[in-house]
């Protein structure tokens, strides 16, 4: 006789050597050690000796002599929110059809079954029991059942009082005539339960369409039999059979133990069984795709190496749309930045010098770096028929998965920053009960409907599938369902509504149909987010510049968002995707203006300003009237006034030399001058707040002296004499050109002032509001430059020496006389004992 008992202490040392080791590896395969099958009562099979060789082994019992099974069947993705499910859970919500936060108990129009309440008062109520959830859950097509992706365990072994399915049901027999949701109609003492099935995620070649065709014949509890191939089953659950089992002799040692190839962590194929058939329809997911490829699929990166868990089975997890189960442990796992700004694990630590640091706040990692995704997904999901019928993304004939292209939507979100995402719209029938709430029908329900008025729909798209879109095709399908919904008993009041493209249409007055004052956004639009299929850097958005978002037909802002999968006349309906995040499409045309066209320009005006003074230059050269630095004969500016033109002419030229730098992305230069992004902001900002406050003191001390007088006209006329005029030119302390100046550096200095004021607290504005902001500050930005230039030429190189005037604040007699007679004339008459001394010292 073979032994059927393991030393504890070797067995103990074994495991937790094994689990040492395996934590050093990425992803270990290798032979389990040699154990004994056994069944859920505890008793061993052993084909060899023929010993209870037909009856299917259990998972509980095999693997529970080890493993914690308790323990990891508290796992998330064991419960789904089987461990807080109730009758009322989401009443107060406004969502009495929710039963928990998870796939067992929550209902969104996407996946529409309803899991049924564990007490009901009428058979109307129950739409899903557990029983049917397990295998006969399918909402049409290709649709496996909801338990082909549960592993096991939690809801579908036990009952919500914590008992076994299999043996309640067997003891109590009228449970099974009932109303309870656990029980109703079921056949749980033929089928089995499903204990959680260790070699769905553990096994390598786990067959899951195996699994899937068992569950659907009801043959819950042989599933894992078929599906690892450790034998075949014969007879199904669902024709009356009891399904026996023939095991397959050479997997098993001549003691009658069985030695299985497990790996740990799961491999990243077997988590695809699930997570792939779900989220290509969803998201447009795929693993190891040349098609879709993903950068940390390519570098062998596996699922649990992002995704870990402890042995209590809690899988490490982001923070996903629409999924609310385990909300405890969001972003338990590490994000894109907490491995890509550490270098963790070796992984690359980008310096994004081609990107704004705000862009780098506002816009997540998934927003630049999945782009596109090159399978088919869905768009739309019609519940009408009583049979989901699925729109594809791109719209056409593909089926999903397959290869195609398309770019996400995206959206605001946490903190409220950008996500890239899948919205997936869903049409469906409901009913106003008489509490206010719109609760959904049933999919039986649906059909039943259908049946009354479906000769009445046509096809208006010729997409192949009837779509109800035409007033009078909805006004059939509201009488319809209020024939058919008549003697309901789940209603107090029937009140039928059709609730299709965000909106709730219900029958109104005269036989008409009307819109419905009711908030139905979040059950008509199923918002998935997109986190992998991640594309290299040079693929990102940006990776070419800041035209692949702001450009004219940039997909970022002006791509199309399908709001209605199809109007009165069955075509789409579509709003541009800024307007999501709250850009309007009028400032967002102002600001790809100046994107590809303005930016472009006004770089050519200002070289062409260079090349004017260039040339005036070369055509009149320099004014050669003396200037003597520190003369001491006329003050021409005083110490303030120097100290005001000083710090605003330092802070213009930090402004302009970084301001340049961001407006044409200069990435080159920007690493050149600066440490960081960040640091160029800052101290953009910075000169910013000095050159606002110079300009403002500016504003006050020039103000007399920049008032236009009579004599300006002439010193216009001539051009200040800067053309070839040889004679006398009019000008007061300040000349027009420079009275002008001050005008036009007060007006343009106000403006940037008021804009890059917007721009450094633009989170709290629109995104509009800034889109617009950002253009003005940049074009006047340009302008204002243009002008310095000029005014910086003539105040130095056209006038040589003149610029010392701003050092010690004293030009000469001649010089004053010569540049600003009328001041100089004004000056001598207020100071008659200047020109005394001066008589004095010409005689």
């Amino acid at each position: 006789m073979y032994s059927r008992s393991i030393p504890v202490r070797p067995a103990l040392l074994l495991i937790v050597s094994a689990t040492f080791v395996l934590g050093l590896a990425t992803t270990v395969s290798g032979q389990h050690p040699a154990i004994y099958l056994l069944d859920k009562d505890g008793e061993f099979i052993n084909p060899i000796e023929g010993e209870n060789q037909d009856r299917p082994f259990s998972t509980e019992q095999t693997c529970g002599m080890c493993h914690e099974y308790d323990e990891i069947t508290t796992g998330y993705h064991f419960q789904m929110g089987w461990d807080e499910i109730s009758d009322d859970f989401g009443t107060d919500e406004g969502r009495p059809w929710n039963l928990s936060s998870g796939f067992m108990g929550k209902w969104y129009p996407y996946a529409f079954r309803q899991l049924a309440r564990k007490h009901n008062e009428t058979p109307d109520e129950i739409d899903l029991t557990v029983y049917d959830f397990v295998g006969f859950s399918s909402t049409g097509g290709d649709q496996p059942p909801c338990g082909a992706c549960h592993p096991g365990g939690g809801g579908l072994q036990f009952d919500r009082d914590g008992n076994r399915y299999d043996e309640e049901l067997a003891d109590n027999p009228e449970l099974r005539e009932s109303l309870d949701g656990d029980y109703y109609q079921s056949r749980w003492d033929k089928s089995g339960v499903v204990e959680a099935d260790c070699f769905v995620c553990h096994f390598r070649g786990y067959n899951f369409e195996e699994r899937i065709a068992q569950l659907e014949m009801g043959n819950y509890q042989w599933a894992v039999v078929a599906a690892t191939g450790i034998g075949q089953v014969e007879g199904a659950v669902v024709n009356d059979e009891e399904p026996e089992v023939v095991y397959n002799r050479r997997f098993f040692n001549d003691d009658g133990t069985i030695s299985l190839d497990m790996s740990w962590p799961p491999p990243a194929e077997n988590c695809v069984n699930c997570h792939g058939r779900s989220d290509i329809k969803k998201r447009g997911f795929t693993w190891a795709d040349v098609f879709n490829p993903d950068v940390h699929n390519q570098q062998g990166i596996s699922c649990a190496a992002c995704h870990p868990a402890s042995l209590d089975h809690q899988i490490a997890k982001g923070d996903a749309n629409v999924s609310t189960v385990a909300d405890h442990l969001d972003n338990t796992m590490k994000g894109c930045r907490e491995c890509h700004e550490t270098g963790y694990l070796g992984a690359s630590v980008p310096h994004h010098v081609k990107v704004r640091p705000s862009h780098l706040e506002r816009i997540s990692c998934e927003g630049c770096h999945i782009p596109t995704l090159q399978r088919t997904a869905a768009l739309g999901c019609d519940a009408t028929t009583g049979e989901l019928v699925f729109t594809t993304n791109p719209p056409g004939d593909g089926e999903f998965g397959d290869h195609a292209l398309w770019m996400p939507v995206y959206e605001r979100r946490d903190r409220d920053i950008i996500y890239p995402l899948n919205s997936v719209i869903t049409n469906w029938w409901g009913n106003l009960d008489e509490d206010g709430i719109i609760y959904p029908l049933f999919l039986r329900e649906h059909e039943a409907g259908w049946r009354l008025f479906s000769d009445q729909v046509t096809d208006d798209n010729g997409d192949g599938e009837p779509e109800v879109n035409r007033d009078e095709e909805i006004l059939a399908g509201l009488e319809a369902f209020g024939e058919t919904l008549a003697g309901n008993g789940r209603f107090a009041t029937i009140h039928p509504v059709y609730v299709k493209g965000g909106v709730a249409r219900h029958l109104g007055e005269n036989r008409t149909v009307a819109i419905l004052e009711y908030d139905v956004t979040d059950l008509s639009y199923v918002n998935f987010s997109i986190n992998h299929n991640v594309a290299p850097a040079r693929m990102a958005l940006g990776a070419s510049g800041c035209l692949d978002c702001h450009g004219a037909d940039a997909h970022f802002f002006k791509g199309k968002r399908t709001t209605d999968l199809c109007d009165a006349d069955g075509a789409p309906v579509q709003r541009s995707i800024g307007r999501w995040y709250g850009c309007n499409p009028v400032a967002f045309t102002i600001n790809s203006f100046h994107q590809t066209i303005l930016s472009p320009v006004v770089s050519i005006g200002i070289i062409l300003v260079v090349f004017l003074i260039t040339l005036h230059y070369h055509s009149y050269g320099p004014k050669r009237v003396t200037f003597v630095p520190y003369s001491g004969e006329v003050r021409r500016f005083t110490l303030v006034e120097r100290g005001v033109h000083l710090f605003r002419l330092i802070s213009f030229v930090i402004l302009g030399v970084t301001g340049l730098i961001l407006a044409f992305n200069l990435h080159n230069w920007q690493e050149l001058l600066f440490s960081s992004p960040q640091q160029m902001l800052l101290i953009h900002i910075g000169a910013g707040v000095v050159f606002i406050v110079t300009t403002a003191v500016g504003i006050v001390v020039w103000f007399k002296d920049a008032i236009f007088a009579s004599y300006d006209k002439d010193w216009m006329r001539i051009i200040g004499g800067y053309l070839g005029h040889k004679g006398e030119v009019p000008a007061g302390r300040f000349n027009a050109g420079q009275k002008a100046f001050y005008w036009y550096t007060t007006l343009f200095g106000m403006l940037m002032a008021i804009t890059g004021i917007q721009l450094i607290f633009k989170t709290a504005f629109p995104l509009s509001v800034t889109c617009v902001m950002s253009t003005i500050h940049n074009f006047f930005g340009f302008i204002l430059i243009a002008g310095v230039l000029s005014h910086a030429y003539l105040g130095t190189i056209a006038n040589p020496g003149t610029w010392r005037v701003l050092v010690d604040g004293y030009v000469t007699r001649e010089w004053a006389e010569h540049h600003h007679p009328i001041w100089y004339k004004q000056l001598r008459a207020s100071q008659p004992k200047v020109d005394s001394g001066e008589e004095s010292e010409k005689k």
